[in-house]
């Protein structure tokens, strides 16, 4: 069985204290800026160099996921920062993202703050219509065309409800 790490990568001890392991440390700012630059786990990995453990050479997502959610690369429990803040920050928002399907809003500069938001207020047609759909659905005998056209005009007056927001 392979021993885990017991201090991240990154990082090494010297007379008793956490110190940067330069060429580690480089690794680390890579996958933070590959990885804000739009990059996949599994890409990050595949392109690794530097061996995460002495003897195991090759990367896995897991491994770059791990990198991508430890807080101490900003400076946390004793550790150097390798990272600011903010690259950490937005790694963490993209990260929740992806895992949630969405997929991120396009910016010319990802690092600014996220300032568009969306707003949605269901009128009282889209109210209607929603709950026209209900009652034909648990009807006896429910007619699909017609409870399919209904989904395709709510579906459009939902889009349409949507505003954009600039705060």
């Amino acid at each position: 069985m392979l021993k885990n790490r017991s201090i991240p990568f990154g990082y090494c001890m010297v007379n008793g204290k956490y110190a940067l392991n330069a060429p580690e440390a480089e690794a680390v700012r890579k996958i933070f800026d590959e990885y804000i630059g739009g990059k996949s786990l599994k890409t990050i990995a595949a392109e690794m160099q530097i061996p995460y453990n002495s003897g195991k050479g090759k990367w896995n997502k897991n491994m770059v996921c791990r990198i991508l959610e430890n807080r101490k690369y900003i400076g946390e429990n004793g550790y150097p920062k390798i990272i600011s803040n903010t690259d950490f920050e937005l790694a963490v928002r993209i990260k929740s993202e992806r895992n949630t399907y969405r997929k991120p809003a396009i910016k010319a500069d990802l690092r600014q703050p996220e300032n568009t938001f969306y707003e949605y207020n269901p009128t009282e047609e889209i109210q209607r219509i929603t709950s026209e759909i209900n009652r034909l659905i648990d009807s006896e005998n429910p007619d699909k065309s017609v409870i399919e056209n209904l989904i395709l005009r709510c579906t459009e007056l939902k889009y349409s409800a949507i505003k954009e927001v600039r705060k």
